[in-house]
């Protein structure tokens, strides 16, 4: 194998040796235009068969000349054509098929990412809302609305006889909050009824359905907002002398 560079000027192709390429950094001269340039850039090993049929053709060609070939600092020996090693030294015109598959590979990437975030970019960027419902019933998904439990809070409940003449039936109000800035969905309520010993006797959970107001309701719960709740439940038999409720997200 033969070292051969190519000048970055002209872009003449160089033979060279490692004692010529390191007596002064790599550093040559071109033969043609008498640029200096460094010969490790562009520095390639070509076999040696491929420069003698490159110089037996540089020679039969019209006007060859040996004469102000070469002068390279330090000296480098015949220059030839770039393309009589075999080996493409020019750069080469990059093609602009490859742009379609990148593309639709981008569009792909692009679609996983709303699909997997769509609920994230609902909650950053809620004025495109209508662009997220248009790609959900393409898609047949749905942006399912946050449920960050730590930012609701239970501001008040209170548990009593819904009236006397049904002592059984007890109304459960209650004022769910919503601390984050965004819609979240509403959470239900696991109410725990206690004995005397705050020992659980039974326990029911009550999901939006049961206490929403009526089935036009959403189950959405607006950003920095509150709603009040009410539901019923009958106790039967249960000995009940208080409760405890919590906020869950089934």
């Amino acid at each position: 194998m033969t070292l051969v560079t190519r000048c970055p000027g002209c872009h003449a192709v160089f033979r060279l040796t490692g004692i010529q390429l390191h007596s002064c950094n790599g550093d040559v001269r071109c033969g043609q235009c008498g640029q200096v340039f460094n010969g490790f850039v562009a520095l390639i090993a070509v076999p040696e068969a491929c420069i003698q049929s490159a110089a037996r053709s540089a020679e039969s060609a019209p006007g060859y000349s040996e004469s102000g070939n070469v002068a390279v600092v330090p000296v480098a020996e015949s220059s030839f054509p770039a393309d009589h090693f075999g080996v493409q030294l020019s750069t080469r015109k990059t093609s602009r098929w490859w742009l379609i598959p990148n593309a639709l590979l981008l569009l792909l990437l692009l679609g996983q990412f709303v699909h997997a975030y769509r609920t994230e970019i609902f909650i950053a960027f809620p004025a495109f809302q209508p662009a997220l419902d248009s790609y959900c019933d393409l898609m047949q998904c749905e942006i399912d609305l946050p449920r960050h439990l730590h930012l609701l809070s239970l501001e008040s409940s209170d548990l009593r006889v819904s009236s006397p003449a049904e002592p059984d039936v007890v109304a459960l109000s209650a004022i769910i909050r919503n601390h984050a800035p965004f819609p979240q969905a509403l959470p239900a309520l696991l109410l725990t009824l206690t004995d005397s010993d705050e020992k659980p006797l039974a326990s029911r959970i009550f999901t939006a359905k049961d206490y929403l107001d009526s089935v036009t309701d959403q189950p959405v719960l607006g950003g920095d907002s509150e709603i009040q709740v009410q539901c019923f439940l009958n106790t039967g038999s249960l000995d009940a002398v208080g409760y405890k409720l919590e906020l869950i997200y089934p």
